[in-house]
């Protein structure tokens, strides 16, 4: 039986809530039930859905709120939804407690990163002095640049290469590592690009997007298969 996935749909304060097709592909051609969830709040809603579900995936989207990692924000700060922050907060806090995996991606990887006390550089353009583009103007299905695979870790382990591609559309990025999570890959210039937990506790958290690379990429295929493989232990 395929294992239920989890996926936390991007939700806007209007309410609408939506998912990209491609996150959804990526999950089913790796052997998983794709199952959304928009925004919800009533009482035991979030426990229903985390006990559902074998793992989650945390999407892509809008930029967290700096107040959440002790910063005021800066005008070049990206658009903030408090909604999606509420709900994506709680089912982490949620998850975490249990012994199910997660993957997240793009603001996925920055949500998980200050759940564990970390923080984010607001804009990379005006905070870091970088020649490498990380919100590129090729296709969302094409990779832009390479990323260091860091030997001994997890995504070294799966992958066996110390450089893969990646493609690129986020203008924050880690700042501070939170407590308890490890550097996988980085960019040339040092922005982190993947991050695992410490220990057995399956956690993987990429800063590009595989789910737009998967179909043409084997090792972004591959992120998907070991994601839902730990999905069925």
């Amino acid at each position: 039986m395929r294992p239920i996935i989890g996926i936390l749909a991007e939700v806007e304060d209007t309410g609408y809530s939506g998912v990209k097709n491609a996150y959804i592909k990526s999950i089913e051609n790796a052997g998983g039930l794709p199952l959304l969830l928009p925004f919800i709040k009533g009482d035991g809603a979030v426990e229903s859905f985390v006990s559902l579900c074998d793992g989650f995936l945390f999407t892509g989207g809008a930029d967290i709120d700096p107040t959440r990692y002790g910063e005021e924000t800066i005008p070049l700060c990206g658009e903030l939804q408090k909604m999606r922050d509420d709900l994506e907060f709680r089912v982490l806090e949620e998850v975490v407690k249990t012994k199910k995996p997660i993957m997240a991606i793009c603001r996925g990887c920055q949500l998980v990163n200050v759940f564990f006390g970390g923080s984010l550089y607001q804009d990379i353009p005006s905070q870091l002095d970088t020649d490498t583009v990380h919100k590129q103007t090729e296709s969302e299905f094409s990779p832009s640049h390479s990323v260091n695979v860091k030997e001994g870790t997890p995504l070294f382990d799966l992958v066996k290469k110390k450089k893969i591609t990646a493609n690129s559309f986020h203008h924050q990025a880690i700042k501070k590592l939170g407590v308890g999570l490890s550097v996988m890959a980085e960019a040339d210039d040092g922005i982190v690009e993947a991050v695992c937990c410490e220990g057995d506790r399956y956690i993987r958290a990429y800063q590009w997007h595989p789910e737009r690379l998967s179909e043409t990429n084997t090792e972004n295929m591959l992120i998907f298969e070991d994601f839902i493989t730990a999905c069925v232990k």
